[in-house]
């Protein structure tokens, strides 16, 4: 399991506490990378490489709305 990429995965399962708990995770990592002038390089680099596949994972699978 230590190879696990739950992000990338086709058999995540998304349930309502898993999307949340993501949701609240990209939350801190727009918190963190904001005050990104105190981040080493490369620490922001990797910040925000989880930032962005953390936003695209909760965009593919976050249900469209109707009007």
């Amino acid at each position: 399991m230590a190879d696990c990429q739950p992000l990338a995965c086709r058999n995540t399962a998304l349930t309502p506490d898993n999307h949340r708990a993501l949701t609240e995770h990209l939350a801190e990592l727009t918190a963190s990378l904001s005050d990104g002038d105190r981040l080493a390089p490369y620490l922001r680099h990797r910040l925000t490489e989880q930032h962005t596949a953390t936003e695209a994972f909760l965009t593919r699978h976050t249900p469209e709305t109707s009007p």
